[in-house]
Parts: structure tokens; C-alpha cells; sequence
């Protein structure tokens, strides 16, 4: 019953990010067979298979960027909700009259929000192979579901870390608050990076890591990094979790 409780209250959140998040999609698959002629940009369709891969190539670093994007943003603020906004609405004395154990409303409210983080990245992945299969004419989908459970791992974890936070403070905004921070340090670093190794191959550096190109997300998707980093922030988010369940089993409401 709160799991629904949890999914309700927040559909109209979810809906925003739905809308948001396809229409961003669009905007980032359009372009890549666009090519300038006679002084004007138009959309030419590609006319072997190598042009149909090189445009899922371009298509998957568009689609990359966006996901990041956008589930970093969703994740931060759905992650903020669950049982803080309950403490928001001064709920805790009804859900703690309830015949449940703590850590049912903790789990609850945590897979509420998974839900629908995994119905958003899944409706954005599927507008951008829809687009890009239109487009093109082909599907080679590989490299970008790769790329996209990347951007979705990084998502959860920000999410179970907005999750946990707004548990320990019973605030939704403490939450969002710690989570926009991290997306700033997050682009913040994948700034610096970038401009590192833009210098780095202007002096002869043999640069080639995502690493450089993409900060935090290019851990998941540098080749010799990408299981041990997937590994760790899986772990890091079920421990996150685990703390939210046994701060709040312990806290004095």
C-alpha cells in the first residue's frame, strides 16, 4: 500500500521527466544525419552501412550525454521524496501505527522511486532507438545500451544517496540539496577533465581514457575500469540504502 502510496504522489513528477526526458532525446538523436547542403542543413538519409554506423556512433555520445542528463536530474529529485517527504507531511505517527516493520516503508519508498527511474531511463532509451532507427534504417543498438545502463547506474547511485539523506534529516530538500551538489561537482570535474585533455593532446599526450572526456561517467565506460567501478557503485548504493534502513529504524520520532 505505500509502495502505490509512493508511485501516486509522485506521478505528476514523473510525468514532467517523462515528457522532458523524450522530448530532450529528440533533440539529441535528430541531428546526427544532418549534413549541410547548398548552405543549408537537411537531413540526409545514409546510404551504406558504414554511414549507418558511423551515425549510431554519433548517435550513441548524443544519447549518452542527454540519459546522463537527465537521469542524474530525475534521480536526484525522486530520490529526495519516499519517506523524507513523508517526514514533509508529517506522516510518520499515521505509517508508524501501521502493522509494518520500519525498514518495509524505507524498502518501499526505495523501490517506488527505482520503478520509476528504470520506466524513465526505459521510455528515453526506447525514443532514441526508435529515432535513430528511423533515421538510419538500421539498428545497432550495442554500444548505446551499454552506454545507457552506464548513465543509469550513476543515476541510481545519486539516487539512493538523495534517498538516504533525506531519511537521516527528514527533509526532502536536505536531499535534492546534497544531490545537485553532486551534479555539479560531477560536470564540474568532467569540465576540467575535458579541458585537461584537450592540453594534454595539444602537447603530444597519448590521451585516449573516457575518463578524460567524460568525468565520473567515464569510469563506466573505460575498458579496463567498467566491471570494478560497476561492481562498487553497485555496493555503494544497496549500502547506501541499508544505512537510510538502519538510521531510521534507530530514530526517534
Amino acid at each position: 500500500m505505500f509502495f502505490w502510496n509512493c508511485w501516486l504522489r509522485n506521478r505528476f513528477r514523473l510525468a514532467a521527466y517523462l515528457f522532458f526526458g523524450c522530448a530532450l532525446m529528440l533533440v539529441g538523436t535528430l541531428p546526427v544525419t544532418m549534413a549541410q547542403v547548398h548552405g543549408h542543413w537537411v537531413w540526409v538519409h545514409p546510404r551504406s552501412v558504414r554511414d549507418v554506423m558511423d551515425a549510431w556512433r554519433y548517435g550513441t555520445e548524443h544519447v549518452a550525454l542527454v540519459l546522463v542528463f537527465l537521469l542524474l536530474i530525475s534521480a536526484a529529485d525522486l530520490g529526495s521524496l519516499g519517506v523524507g517527504e513523508s517526514a514533509a507531511r508529517k506522516e510518520y505517527d499515521f505509517l508508524l501505527t501501521r502493522p509494518r516493520a520500519r525498514r518495509h516503508f524505507v524498502w518501499s519508498a526505495w523501490l517506488a522511486g527505482l520503478t520509476q527511474l528504470c520506466f524513465l531511463a526505459l521510455a528515453a532509451f526506447v525514443v532514441a532507438v526508435t529515432t535513430l532507427y528511423i533515421l538510419t534504417s538500421g539498428i545497432y543498438p550495442d554500444p548505446l545500451w551499454q552506454r545507457s545502463l552506464g548513465a543509469f547506474i550513476l543515476g541510481l547511485l545519486v539516487f539512493s544517496g538523495a534517498f538516504a539523506l533525506s531519511l537521516a534529516t527528514g527533509s526532502s530538500r536536505s536531499g535534492f540539496e546534497l544531490a545537485a551538489s553532486l551534479l555539479i561537482i560531477n560536470y564540474a570535474v568532467q569540465e576540467v577533465s575535458w579541458r585537461f585533455a584537450i592540453w594534454g593532446i595539444a602537447h603530444g599526450w597519448p590521451i585516449t581514457s573516457p575518463i578524460y572526456w567524460e568525468g565520473a561517467y567515464g569510469l563506466l565506460n573505460d575498458p579496463h575500469l567498467r566491471y570494478v567501478v560497476f561492481l562498487l557503485m553497485l555496493a555503494a548504493t544497496a549500502a547506501l540504502t541499508l544505512l537510510a534502513q538502519f538510521g531510521f529504524e534507530r530514530k526517534d520520532l
